[in-house]
């Protein structure tokens, strides 16, 4: 089973992950199979990270399903979203398919668990509430029925047509009921965009209440993800969001500012009305895409939202809007609590000095004496820990009567104590792989920092930005000795050929003498350290015809099974280690063959289980009959 849990070859069959437009009815074709081992560890290791880490909550998600565990499944469901939206947000490398399938999967699980769900999350993923509402019993009402009387009174003090039908009502119901404490948290975060939200809307001439499309959209959190790849406030997948004049780089993704995106919602909405003439419609359209409802239309012969044939996310989407909108305008008339409203979104705006190339995040914060994470909140377009380098100038967000201090001081912090940015001039003979090798970093890093179309074409003298975060020359010097010199820079040296004679990376080089551009002058001292890597400790036996190694510092499960040539897997079973932290000291078996010392309670069964092979093949291997019965202490052969 850990195999599984440690590689990107997992064998969980995934879902084919075909392009997505928002509103489209989502089909399954595959599914994912039940009969997953139920010997997961309970706390996930911790250096598993990226796509294994969200494959790993999915893993547990599915095993908690099988034990009826609703709960514990939808928590690891949710970490799950949160992990691929933080690898999104901060534009971590991945493998983009691997992830939108890993994204169906775990949205395939959620919806697999739905029945079974007492009330939703605070940020639930819209496809899963618009389901959920389809759940709801539509019951055919009379005019004067009470929940439509009511419907029909709040519509009056809206300003956007609220129609007061069974439809509307019944999601009303899911509200106050499955929904409940998501709306709850909805209307509690309300109060950080309210005015923010309101004030774009009126200035474009837009009714406001499509305040609460945003809430339904995503609950008004700036950071929601769906598997779509939809973010922000308002939902915008890539292409929406560039059609409306929403920047995404390796540096910002203007997708997730409120301001930024709630002016291109207003646009959007905007055209969308002036093509339907009809805010269901235009609604409706925001959901599934202007050309469906458009040919919904022509084959009804009617423009009555209610009677178009829509996908079933449509058709919940509208009236879940609707009874957002009604519930906000009373909620107490539907049971729902009054609490205090989140602080209003507030900042003061500055523009960096030209002659600031970035600033670094993480600086600021300690500057401004606030929170890392506060700070980036208010800025939450940045992808990176910095803000974008060059030109023109970025105009970053501090918290309110804190510009001044935050430029004065800035401009006092030694650079030692900032992230690094480097500036290398391209030369004669440079291309994109060269400069990448010479300062440890891969290709992609170096073409996304500096928006390059086409990486092949660089010219000389052109100026690129070679990202690197704080202290990253520690790693060059892991598991290493070394030793310190000084070079003498000659005419027609450069600093990418003295660290490539030197074999050191240029950024290390960089690194060591304080330097964030590539220009050096003869006779310049720079100060070198040659790096000589450590042998590997040896092996010793230790009579059992085992070998003993004790793990050195730097050294991981991974580098290990590597130099032994053995899978984690049996590395991993051959010490009983139940995750992959391991620590410079401790000594480990080395074998051929997985061994399983046997525990109390263990039978063959259960042991067959956690490898994931047969207990007859087990019982072979081990001279034993399939029916034995284990004593705690004996060593098993596990069969590859």
């Amino acid at each position: 089973m850990r195999s599984l849990l440690f590689s990107f070859g997992l064998s969980l069959t995934l879902l084919a992950c075909a392009p997505w437009q928002r509103g489209e009815s989502t089909v399954f074709d595959e599914t994912v199979p039940t009969d997953i081992p139920t010997d997961i560890p309970t706390d996930i290791p911790t250096d598993i990270s990226d796509l294994r880490a969200a494959r790993w909550h999915l893993l547990r998600a599915i095993e908690g399903q099988t034990l009826d565990q609703a709960q514990r499944s939808q928590e690891d469901l949710d970490r799950a979203f949160r992990i691929l939206a933080d690898l999104d947000e901060h534009d971590t490398p991945t493998d983009t398919t691997e992830a939108a399938s890993l994204g169906v999967a775990i949205e395939k699980a959620y919806l697999d668990l739905l029945p079974h769900l007492e009330h939703f999350s605070d940020d639930s993923p819209l496809v899963l509430l618009l389901e959920g509402l389809s759940e709801e019993t539509i019951e055919d009402l009379p005019p004067d029925a009470a929940p439509l009387v009511r419907i029909h009174q709040l519509s009056r003090r809206c300003d956007i047509p609220i129609d007061a039908n069974a439809r509307v009502a019944a999601s009303i119901h899911f509200f106050q009921t499955r929904g409940r404490q998501t709306f709850s948290t909805w209307m509690r975060r309300s109060g950080r965009f309210n005015s923010l939200i309101n004030d774009i809307l009126r200035r474009e001439n837009l009714p406001t209440d499509l305040f609460y499309l945003a809430m339904i959209e995503s609950g008004f959190n700036p950071k929601a993800y769906s598997r779509a790849r939809a973010v922000g406030l308002w939902q915008f997948m890539a292409h929406t969001g560039q059609m409306v004049g929403l920047d995404r780089t390796h540096w910002v993704d203007e997708r997730r500012d409120p301001i930024k995106s709630t002016v291109g919602a207003a646009r959007h909405l905007q055209d969308l009305f002036r093509h339907f003439s009809d805010w269901r419609l235009a609604l409706a359209a925001y959901n599934s895409g202007t050309g469906r409802v458009t040919r919904a239309i022509a084959k009804a012969g009617t423009r009555d939202f209610w009677q178009l044939e829509l996908p079933r996310e449509t058709k919940n989407y509208v009236p879940l809007f609707m009874a957002a909108a009604i519930i906000a305008k009373e909620p107490q008339l539907f049971g729902f609590e009054l609490e205090e409203f989140e602080a209003a979104f507030a900042y003061e705006e500055v523009t960096l000095p030209k002659k600031w190339p970035y600033v670094d995040l993480v600086a600021a914060a300690k500057i401004l004496d606030i929170k890392y994470a506060a700070l980036r909140d208010l800025n939450p377009e940045l992808r990176q820990a910095i803000t974008p380098p060059g030109a023109p100038p970025y105009r970053l967000r501090v918290p309110p009567d804190k510009g001044a201090l935050f430029l004065e001081k800035y401009a006092r912090l030694p650079s030692a104590q900032k992230a690094a940015v480097y500036q290398y001039e391209v030369q004669y003979g440079d291309n994109i792989s060269s400069i990448a090798k010479a300062f440890g970093i891969n290709t992609r890093t170096i073409a996304a920092a500096n928006s390059l179309k086409n990486p092949n074409l660089i010219r000389p003298k052109q100026i690129l930005y070679i990202p690197a975060a704080p202290g990253i020359e520690l790693s060059a010097s892991k598991g290493r000795d070394q030793t310190k010199r000084t070079y003498t820079v000659r005419p027609g040296d450069s600093l990418d050929r003295i660290a490539h004679q030197n074999g050191v990376r240029l950024r290390d080089l960089m690194r060591w003498n304080k330097l964030d551009k590539t220009l050096i002058r003869p006779g310049q001292k720079l100060v070198l350290w040659k790096l000589q890597p450590r042998r590997p400790a040896p092996t010793v036996s230790d009579g059992k015809g085992r070998k003993i190694y004790t793990v050195q510092p730097g050294d991981t499960l991974w580098d290990l099974a590597r130099r032994f040539k053995i899978s984690v897997n049996d590395l991993q079973a051959s010490n009983g280690l139940n995750n992959a932290i391991i620590k410079p000291g401790q000594q480990l078996a080395i074998v051929d063959k997985s061994v399983y010392t046997v525990v109390q309670g263990d039978t063959l069964y259960s042991i067959a289980r956690k490898f994931g092979r047969e207990p007859n093949e087990i019982a072979r291997q081990n001279n034993i009959s399939p029916s034995s019965t284990l004593l705690a202490g004996t060593t098993l052969q596990i069969p590859k």
